[in-house]
């Protein structure tokens, strides 16, 4: 493939150029499901998760299997159907990295006798094979409201303050480690009442150093630091949402238009920004989860926990077991 970074970076400036200031992997996460593979029922990490959810289809599957996996599985891949390249980071020695430089991986790091090299793989859509089982519909006993309550809660946990019905616009406070945002009857929907908290609270409050320590405290509106904090944000509030099924809502869509241009000078002026953004959102997904599990265990893990074997199970074709 080249080098895999440029041609991701590439492909995501050029979707996100045609979409006209709505992030190109919105729509997708807005199906309920973050994606994952149908074979070992992991949920894709970092740039995959991004990736994926800008290449799939129009009815948003969240499903994926290599073509061999597909064939194991009894299933078929469609002639002419095209893949979609994922990544995968694998530690090789220095010899082996040269011959897989030449095979189209890109070498990330070199240390003493080791090396740590960027392959790329092909992945199809369940929409793309024949066989597979329709997408079971998402069963979970805990509404959307109640997940972004659980969330705020475990943010609250750390020292969060957050405002209700306070400011004339939604923000987040670094020196005072404190959300306002106005209150949700002003917002369209409480769906975009919900999405703004979550961009808010899960994406910028993270950032405090008491937390994952990844703010830059004066960074002014219209730096490079300002524009990289909120892609991060962008992300985090969709993964999030696709995570506990929660639709995006026009406040939010604005707010992205008005970003768009900072983000694509962010990613065209090097390649390795969108990597680094994929990274530090699932860092911080991950850290906002275990918040909200530690801080209700008995009702949100197991429910989750329910809902995604429930998924893994009824993506398989009958007789299928792995």
């Amino acid at each position: 493939m080249g080098d895999i970074r440029q041609q991701v970076t590439d492909q995501i400036v050029a979707l996100m150029d045609q979409e006209g200031g709505v992030p190109p992997w919105r729509k997708s996460w807005s199906s309920a499901c973050l994606h994952f593979n149908a074979s070992s029922g992991a949920t894709y990490k970092g740039i995959n998760q991004l990736i994926l959810a800008m290449a799939a289809p129009g009815d948003g599957d969240p499903r994926w299997l290599t073509y061999k996996q597909a064939e194991y599985m009894g299933l078929q891949v469609r002639k002419g159907e095209r893949g979609t390249h994922i990544v995968k980071m694998v530690e090789v020695n220095r010899r082996q990295a040269a011959k897989e430089a030449e095979a189209g991986g890109d070498v990330l790091a070199e240390d003493g006798a080791k090396a740590l090299v960027m392959k790329a793989y092909t992945v199809f859509n369940a929409s793309q094979i024949d066989g597979m089982a329709p997408m079971p519909a998402r069963k979970c006993d805990i509404t959307c409201a109640d997940a972004v309550k659980q969330i705020i809660f475990g943010l609250q946990g750390t020292g969060l303050k957050v405002n209700l019905g306070q400011g004339f616009q939604p923000a987040y406070y670094p020196r005072t480690d404190e959300v306002r945002i106005p209150p949700a009857i002003e917002f369209s929907s409480l769906e975009d009442f919900h999405a703004t908290l979550l961009h808010e609270a899960a994406g910028h409050a993270t950032g405090h150093p008491k937390r994952l320590a990844r703010l830059h405290m004066d960074a002014r509106f219209g730096s490079p630091e300002y524009a990289r904090e909120e892609l991060r944000a962008e992300l985090v509030s969709s993964m999030m949402q696709g995570v506990i099924g929660l639709p995006p809502g026009p406040t939010m869509t604005a707010q992205h238009a008005a970003y768009l241009g900072s983000w694509l000078q962010a990613l065209k002026n090097d390649k390795n920004e969108i990597f680094r953004a994929a990274a530090d959102a699932q860092k911080i997904c991950d850290y906002v989860t275990k918040l909200a599990v530690e801080a209700q265990p008995l009702v949100v893990k197991e429910k989750a926990d329910e809902a995604r074997s429930e998924l893994v199970i009824m993506a398989r074709p009958a007789g299928v077991t792995l």
